[in-house]
């Protein structure tokens, strides 16, 4: 590596930084005055200033998803306006280097950051996914919302509200197709449990245990149901764990109902397809229980495939601006970069606005823009003066 390359390197680095300080330092200030109420509502003194910083570094991976796009390309502009300004630019150029190799440590540079946000999508977002969910109040131990999905085999499954602690809900109820026990049936229990697979002691796995229930109409004594039957009735309790612990058994009858439908499905709020792996994506996509955000998860997911590509797009848009020989002021610079990002983003914000509302495909929302500004950053790069 050149030493005029570890230049750029290092004076790209900073500028990223500042601006990632600025930006996301911006937002997080702006949601903490705004939400402050909200947080009183969890804690006061020492322990406010625990929790809300908790919550703003767990939520910094989410602002950074947001602004990577601006902060790169503004770390851009920011390196090659300060190179125009100190009149490095021009020694190179009468040293016989071009534009274009002048600044290839700038590319690369947003490259590896492209890279780096992709991490952040992939890992960081994922693993928090939980606690980017949560609203300012929310101290993850209270009750939350259940909203109603169907499972694989079609059974429509829904509550009043739900405990975290111990995946339990309360006014459960789910409605048997046909196909299921030979008739529609309604399942209604007081309360139920969610046991995954891998429970280490259950003797019942893969499905939600229901106490004080009642099955409309009911199984037919002359011909109870099977061993293999999704809807299974429950006499002996020893091993299985009960929907909130040590708590008294409601009176009536116990069921065990077979559904991939699990706790953190029914509960999750509607923009989990946000926080979620791009596996997860693309296989959300063919689950029944997605079937009301279909249009908007494969939106978002043609979407976060081409974001590290529109990235690119419009780091090649934004630095003819600089290089294009329109000034050296940083400013008048960082603002027309700004104004074309603008124009960028409220293109892909209505594309993505159309392809949910089915009125263009999914796969043409995302890809519409990169193809018009992508040809529209290939005439303006070519048209730098090297």
């Amino acid at each position: 590596m050149r030493i005029l390359d570890r230049e750029r390197y290092w004076a790209f680095l900073k500028a990223y930084l500042i601006c990632f300080t600025a930006l996301v330092g911006l937002n997080v200030v702006i949601d903490a005055f705004s939400n402050f109420d909200e947080f009183l509502k969890r804690a006061s003194g020492v322990e406010l200033i625990w929790i809300m910083g908790r919550y703003y570094l767990v939520h910094m991976s989410q602002f950074y998803d947001r602004l990577c796009g601006v902060i790169s390309m503004m770390a851009a502009i920011f390196t090659v306006t300060w190179m125009q300004r100190n009149n490095e630019l021009l020694a190179m150029l009468a040293a016989g280097l071009s534009t274009q190799r002048v600044i290839r440590p700038v590319l690369v540079s947003a490259l590896i950051v492209s890279v780096l946000s992709v991490i952040n999508q992939e890992v960081i977002m994922a693993r928090c996914a939980d606690e980017l969910q949560r609203v300012h109040a929310d101290d993850g131990k209270g009750k939350v919302e259940v909203h109603g999905a169907y499972d694989s085999s079609r059974i429509y499954i829904h509550g009043r509200d739900a405990d975290r602690a111990t995946n339990s809900i309360v006014g459960f109820n789910a409605t048997l197709p046909v196909g299921v026990t030979g008739e529609i049936r309604e399942l209604e229990g007081s309360e139920a449990r969610y046991i995954p697979l891998g429970h280490p002691t259950s003797p019942l796995k893969g499905g939600w245990l229901t106490v004080g229930s009642t099955l409309d109409p009911p199984f037919d004594e002359a011909h109870p149901p099977g061993e293999d039957s999704l809807v299974v009735p429950v006499t002996d309790l020893r091993g299985l764990p009960l929907p909130f612990g040590n708590k008294a058994v409601p009176a009536g009858d116990v069921y065990f109902l077979r559904s991939d439908l699990d706790f953190q499905s029914i509960t999750r709020r509607s923009e989990w397809f946000q926080f979620a792996t791009t596996v997860d994506l693309i296989r959300g996509i063919s689950l029944p229980s997605n079937e009301a955000q279909k249009l908007d998860i494969a939106v978002f997911l043609h979407g976060r495939l081409l974001r590290p590509v529109l990235s690119m797009v419009l780091m090649f848009m934004s630095l003819p601006l600089v290089l294009g020989g329109y000034g050296r002021n940083m400013f008048v610079n960082l603002g027309l970069a700004l104004g074309t990002s603008a124009l960028f983003y409220a293109t892909s914000f209505i594309g993505s606005y159309l392809g949910s509302n089915a009125v263009i495909p999914p796969e043409l929302s995302s890809w519409a823009p990169l193809i018009g500004f992508g040809t529209y950053a290939r005439v303006r790069w070519w048209q730098i003066r090297t």
